[in-house]
């Protein structure tokens, strides 16, 4: 029962991790999204290639004359809705989880 607990656990905090990613849009003057995907693959390479330089990806493409947006208002509460009900069920899934755990000492001791 303790695997099944700490197994609960490990999926809410995977699930918790994964459940609003930030998105960020990257403009232009002249973009073409075959070009930027160019760049950015350029510029993850590089950061890879070289851990030395201390660049992120984003400053990358900063210096490439790309410039961020932040994602609109109707994008942001649509990830906020969908965070906040991935949480509700979350919290669901750790009290069944803690439960059944509890249930299971009962029953086996």
């Amino acid at each position: 029962m303790k695997r099944f607990l700490i197994l609960s656990v490990l999926i809410v905090f995977v699930t918790v991790s994964c459940a609003s990613p930030s998105k960020v849009r990257w403009t232009k003057p002249d973009f073409r999204q075959d070009q930027f995907e160019k760049d950015r693959d350029d510029c993850i390479r590089a950061v890879k290639d070289d851990p030395e330089q201390k660049m992120t990806v984003e400053e990358c493409l900063t210096k490439k004359g790309y410039e961020s947006e932040p994602s609109s208002d109707k994008e942001k509460s649509k990830t906020a809705e969908i965070a906040k009900n991935v949480g509700a069920v979350m919290l669901v899934v750790v009290f069944v989880a803690v439960g059944v755990a509890a249930l299971a000492a009962l029953v086996l001791y």
